[in-house]
């Protein structure tokens, strides 16, 4: 059974990109623009990843990072940020973030976070 990713990304191109790359590499991709859409997937299904932007509409994504984790501690997060800087950097790593990744991405090196959180234990 393929492993569950969910994308949280409002930039549509990338988050579309994003899919296309983790679909070729075998996993089961969803896709939202906004945390609260997250939520709302992830209350209607079950994910083994979460790959999130911190700047979206509404809530943000470390806020989305505390609310999955508090639902599901096992569940892993990764942080993707335009606007790193150290303090979101430690605020994310200590609200439970599996990491924290500065755009632009580039595959490989998201593809290679997502393969050890997933192969790590809990």
């Amino acid at each position: 059974m393929p492993q569950k990713l969910l994308i949280v990304e409002d930039e549509e191109t990338l988050r579309e990109s994003l899919k296309r790359v983790f679909i070729r590499d075998g996993y089961e991709v969803d896709g939202v623009d906004s945390s609260e859409a997250a939520l709302e997937t992830i209350k209607n299904s079950s994910y083994d990843l979460v790959i999130t932007d911190i700047v979206l509409p509404g809530i943000n994504g470390i806020a989305l990072l505390k609310r999955c984790r508090e639902n599901n501690p096992d569940l892993k997060v990764i942080i993707m940020t335009a606007f790193a800087s150290i303090e979101t950097a430690v605020e994310a790593i200590r609200a439970g973030a599996y990491d924290y990744m500065v755009k632009p991405v580039q595959h490989d090196q998201i593809k290679n976070a997502v393969k050890k959180a997933l192969t790590e234990p809990g």
